[in-house]
């Protein structure tokens, strides 16, 4: 029975890879290692370009040769929502940090910032200190997974379906692909789901990766001459018990 896959790219990055050494992971076979009794007919993957202004560990270079990677598999196919950028005023954790620690560098000398500090808690009208910051906010990936999970169950691209994600935004669309499809489920890739209980679909579980034995990766650097990493095989689950909640989601989506 055809399946299709929808990955929140972020979420899985977020929850499940970053910080260890399966961040170039190879979809595919994760995919199918997941599924290995199924036809995967559809592997979606949605992501945003991570803004280069605060870019300092080359997050932004790293995503950009591993979506040039994933490029080279057909039968991946790579949806973009972008990020947007205000500035806001927000409240200074004071309440919980010292002044000393609210700001990165520190100010210097300590003596004088300290002094300043408590002259501006004597004249503030607020609770909290307000500063002008620059929240980064993602924007369509999630309404991409949701529009692309409906279409595809509605117009019969999919029997099953299964959503590696754990953001409540796709609720509505779960439902509604619900009504299309034999099965709809969620594989969580953080420790704890942020999903409505009621609203879970029929087969919801937590998210356990077993990166066993799989091709060693080390990130590169990402300049034109550098070549494409070679993508983490990963997942190689040697039984079911192994798997975890993943072993609920072979074949039985």
């Amino acid at each position: 029975m055809a399946t299709g896959v929808y990955i929140d790219g972020l979420n899985l990055y977020y929850g499940a890879l970053k910080g260890t050494p399966f961040r170039w992971l190879d979809l595919e076979k994760f995919v199918r290692l997941l599924l290995p009794r199924d036809e995967i007919s559809i592997i979606r993957y949605f992501t945003a370009t991570i803004n280069s202004r605060h870019n300092d560990d080359g997050a932004h270079s790293r995503q950009a040769v591993y979506l040039r990677a994933l490029r080279v598999n057909p039968n991946i196919t790579i949806h973009k929502g972008h990020f947007r950028s205000d500035v806001r005023w927000k409240a200074i954790a004071d309440r919980k940090y010292g002044p000393s620690e609210l700001f990165k560098p520190s100010f210097r000398p300590l003596i004088f910032f300290n002094l300043m500090w408590r002259d501006n808690v004597i004249r503030r009208r607020e609770q909290s200190t307000l500063a002008r910051v620059v929240i980064d906010e993602e924007k369509g990936s999630h309404v991409n997974l949701g529009v692309h999970l409906i279409n595809d169950c509605a117009r019969g691209f999919c029997k099953k379906a299964l959503i590696v994600s754990n953001d409540s935004d796709l609720v509505g669309a779960i439902r509604l692909a619900k009504g299309f499809v034999n099965q709809v489920g969620i594989l969580n890739p953080h420790s704890k789901s942020h999903f409505v209980p009621k609203y879970s679909p029929s087969v919801s579980s937590r998210m356990s990766l077993i990166l066993l034995g799989a091709d060693k990766s080390t990130d590169q650097e990402c300049g034109d001459k550098t070549q494409k990493p070679a993508l983490s095989s990963g997942l190689r689950a040697h039984s079911s018990k192994q798997m975890g909640g993943c072993s609920q989601y072979t074949g039985t989506v």
